[in-house]
């Protein structure tokens, strides 16, 4: 009955202990702020939060994770936002009656530039699933416009 009794105790004590370690490091404190970010999808600010609790806290195993998660996330948007970019540049070519020849090769750039450029991406366990998604919409896209075109 004692033992259980000590086991209680040092139970409460413990996670009383990590509770107050956890809430009064601000760097564990940032890092759970930065986690927060990643979750809603606000991947510049994750990673900034993230960094700085790094930097206070070298051994902070949570905000290393989301620093390199968020990175491998903000290489996902910089991809989307580029593709999307290049199907406005497109267009706007495309609109024109006459197209040039620096045109068609510029076109033929772009969307090799699209292809590869998904082949590059290294996706995790941890990317969020929409990123994924969009990605890969975003290079079937100009697959099937190189393949129409050229």
């Amino acid at each position: 009955m004692l033992s259980k009794i000590n086991l209680i105790i040092f139970s409460v004590l413990l996670l009383g202990g990590s509770y107050f370690y956890f809430t009064s490091n601000s760097s564990y404190k940032d890092s759970f702020q930065a986690r927060v970010y990643y979750m809603l999808g606000n991947y510049e600010s994750a990673y900034n939060l993230a960094k700085k609790a790094l930097n206070e806290d070298s051994y902070n195993k949570m905000a290393n994770t989301i620093v390199i998660q968020s990175q491998i996330a903000l290489t996902y948007e910089k991809y989307i936002e580029q593709g999307n970019s290049y199907l406005k540049k497109i267009d706007s070519i495309s609109s024109k009656k006459e197209y040039s020849k620096k045109d068609k090769t510029r076109i033929k750039f772009m969307c090799e530039i699209m292809i590869k450029g998904y082949d590059e991406l290294k996706p995790s366990t941890l990317t969020d699933e929409n990123l994924l998604q969009n990605s890969k919409k975003m290079q079937k896209k100009f697959k099937q416009l190189y393949e129409e075109l050229f």
